[in-house]
This record gives structure tokens, sequence and C-alpha cells, in this order.
């Protein structure tokens, strides 16, 4: 029964990490949310590589892109812009992620985007 109370506790912390990554991706750091639920910065960075199998950096990085793919198929904003809107600061940073998680350059993922949007 411990075990099964432990593991509530770590999906419930997950959950809200979580959503606090969601909603602020483009600020947040481990540093603010160790702060903020009462933990160290390495315990919470341990504690969220066990529950999800990812890092925070990770974790935050993936919904950055899922943020920047929404704002390519779906704004004009240019990607250095996106870059800036989702809080990465590096330009080339912002590609290697991108290609690295859709396997595609930004600019490649808008026009297919468009194609499929508008031809297809």
């Amino acid at each position: 029964m411990i075990e099964k109370t432990i593991y509530d506790n770590h999906q419930k912390i997950l959950v809200d990490l979580l959503t606090e990554i969601s909603s602020h991706h483009q600020t947040i750091s481990l540093d603010q949310l160790a702060n903020r639920y009462g933990y160290t910065k390495q315990y919470l960075s341990s504690l969220i590589k066990k529950i999800s199998g990812q890092t925070f950096i990770e974790l935050r990085t993936r919904k950055r892109m899922e943020q920047a793919k929404y704002l390519l198929a779906s704004s004009d904003y240019s990607i250095a812009e996106i870059c800036n809107l989702v809080g990465i600061r590096n330009l080339n940073s912002f590609y290697t992620k991108f290609k690295k998680q859709y396997h595609m350059m930004p600019n490649d993922y808008r026009k297919k985007s468009y194609l499929s949007d508008h031809f297809l």
C-alpha cells in the first residue's frame, strides 16, 4: 500500500510539473520549479527523470518545439520571432532542436504545412 501511495504522489507531482512546464515553457527553469515545490534542484531533477523517463530540459524543449511547430503552421511570424516566442535565445540552437525532434528544418515544415492546408 505504501508503494502505491508513493506512486500516486509521484504521478500527481509529474502532472503538476508538466502543467507548469506547459504553461511557462518560455521562461521556466528547474530552479524555479524546485523552489515552488520545496525540493532541491538535484532531487527534483532526479525525480523528474525517474517518473517521466526524460530530463527537465528534454520536457521543456519538447514543449517549446511543439509550440514552435504550431506557430510555424498557423502564423506568419519569422523563424527568429518564433524562436524568441518559445523561449530559445539562439537561432542555431533552435534549428538544431527542431530538426532533431521533427527530422526537418523549420522552413521545410512551414512549406509542408502550407501545402497540406491549401492544396491537399
